[in-house]
């Protein structure tokens, strides 16, 4: 039969165990509410699939991504069960920490299904997270880039004892007693549950987050809460050292910040975001002199022709002309040629010229001009 599910909702609760199953609505906190599509009757033959707009929901069997940003306030313990004690109308709190429970709060998550008529179904297990301490965010983040790439770099978490604290120490040898004396274990107590602290150097992930591309196809539907894509580090694996390096692209705004992480998955645990650094790059770098300028003079004219540049944002050169004496060469083509020749048919016969060539990149409005190439001189036939 088909699925009778209306909608399916998230909660998250924060304290040292979960509520009990069947009070998570009730204590739990509100995090997300999924809309879901009821599928199509079985008895139904659809001649073409109908498209569904996953603005008004996901189908069954899709997988759904929630973020929720914890503020202060979701970091202090929730609301807790209370039950009457025997022979007492004082109600104690059944989710106070006992002998056999972690000091650690811990933020809990399940999902729940409503039906139809609004009725919950059975919550999900349980997934949670320890609320410990994570490593600082660098201080801040440095981005000087150059015509090919953003060189990141910033500061140990902590500073100079941060990395002082997070530098392995050489192993120290076992003192003399102990290899002779033998080693008492404390005695056992009952199981009681204990939060595996990341242990390990701290590491590094980047993030970067870029201005919408404007030539990119609008987005007609928009962020939707349940298909929310979950920031991910631009490099692959956590970063042992404090420098990365990014490609660039000009006059597109980008963010970059660092965090901290530290442990292995998936006991990993990840710090705050250093401050943003955004910033426009701007191609503020000209094309390499052109190369191997030869002039030849022939019957009516001069010829020019040099080594093309490898810019990809070449956008042609400008050919300079003047006499032997003339210390400021005068431009001799109004736009920029795109092949790497040109003839000079405005010469007059027993005159001697002097030629350069400066290269020109697509950078608007003007461009960014190269340094002059090698000056040569040809007298005209």
């Amino acid at each position: 039969m088909p699925v009778d599910i209306v909608r399916v909702e998230v909660y998250g609760y924060t304290g040292r165990r979960p509520p009990p199953p069947a009070r998570w609505v009730e204590f739990g906190e509100l995090v997300a509410s999924v809309p879901v599509i009821p599928p199509a009757p079985p008895d139904v033959a659809l001649a073409e699939p109908t498209p569904v707009d996953p603005s008004t929901g996901a189908l069954p069997g899709t997988m759904v991504t929630v973020l929720e940003k914890l503020s202060a306030q979701k970091l202090q313990q929730g609301k807790v069960e209370e039950a009457p004690t025997r022979g007492s109308r004082t109600p104690t709190p059944v989710a106070a920490v006992t002998a056999t429970e972690s000091d650690v709060l811990h933020r809990f998550y399940s999902a729940v299904a409503f039906s139809a008529r609004g009725r919950p179904g059975p919550p999900s297990p349980n997934a949670d997270f320890a609320l410990i301490e994570a490593p600082e965010p660098p201080a801040f983040v440095s981005a000087p880039y150059s015509e090919t790439m953003v060189a990141l770099e910033w500061p140990p978490s902590g500073g100079i004892l941060g990395f002082l604290f997070n530098s392995a120490l050489p192993p120290e040898e076992a003192p003399l007693n102990d290899l002779f004396e033998p080693i008492v274990q404390p005695p056992t107590t009952a199981a009681v549950p204990q939060v595996v602290v990341p242990t390990g150097p701290v590491k590094y992930n980047v993030y970067r987050e870029l201005e919408p591309d404007p030539f990119a196809p609008p987005d007609t539907v928009g962020p939707l809460p349940w298909a929310e894509t979950p920031p991910m580090p631009i490099n692959a694996a956590p970063l042992d050292t404090t420098t990365f390096s990014d490609s660039v692209e000009f006059n597109r705004e980008r963010c970059y910040v660092v965090r901290a992480v530290r442990g292995t998955p998936p006991n990993l645990i990840e710090g705050d975001a250093s401050v943003p650094n955004c910033f426009t790059p701007v191609d503020l770098f000209p094309p390499a002199a052109p190369a191997r300028l030869v002039a030849v003079a022939d019957e009516g004219g001069i010829s020019l022709i040099w080594e093309p540049n490898a810019e990809p944002d070449l956008a042609g050169y400008l050919i300079l002309r003047g006499e032997p004496t003339d210390a400021t060469l005068q431009p001799l083509t109004p736009t920029p040629v795109t092949e790497a020749r040109f003839r000079d048919t405005h010469v007059s016969a027993g005159k001697k010229y002097v030629y350069t060539v400066v290269a020109v990149d697509s950078r608007l409005p003007f461009g960014n001009i190269s340094a002059e190439s090698s000056r040569v001189e040809e007298t005209a036939r």
